[in-house]
């Protein structure tokens, strides 16, 4: 009988130091914080964001899927815009290879998987271009992103 009392007062024990422990040691974590920075902004469903140069949607079939404008200071506005075409990606490729230089853009690099992605940087003074072409089930989806600074 004494041997199951001197059990009981170990767990009593055990059990205490085990609280106590916990009291000390545990913090509760601090709340989920979503990541600051700028909020893109969205254009309506099928229409581009103003001041996205309309310009540079070579396809004029195209439908446009998404557009966003983000504003990351004074200086520096960034325009994206998501289209889908019935073209190839090698036929939007070259349009764009062959517009750029002929409206003043600088093609700093581009990166050519002939037939299912291309993607093309350019610039123009400090503003900054990126298209990205992939294959899509019925043609191809392009992204433009147009950085202004």
């Amino acid at each position: 009988m004494k041997d199951s009392k001197r059990v009981w007062v170990w767990v009593g024990v055990a059990v205490v130091v085990i609280a106590v422990a916990a009291w000390l040691f545990w913090k509760p974590s601090a709340p989920h914080q979503a990541a600051s920075g700028p909020t893109p902004v969205f254009a309506p469903q099928g229409q581009l964001t103003p001041n996205f140069p309309k310009a540079l949607i070579l396809d004029s079939n195209a439908a446009i899927s998404g557009s966003y404008s983000i504003n990351y200071s004074s200086s520096t506005d960034q325009y994206t815009a998501e289209y889908d075409s019935s073209s190839t990606v090698t036929a939007l490729y070259n349009k764009y290879q062959s517009y750029l230089p002929q409206n003043g853009w600088t093609v700093n690099g581009s990166l050519t998987t002939h037939p299912t992605f291309d993607a093309i940087a350019a610039s123009q003074g400090n503003n900054q271009l990126q298209i990205v072409i992939s294959t899509e089930s019925e043609g191809s989806q392009v992204i433009i992103t147009y950085v202004v600074k």
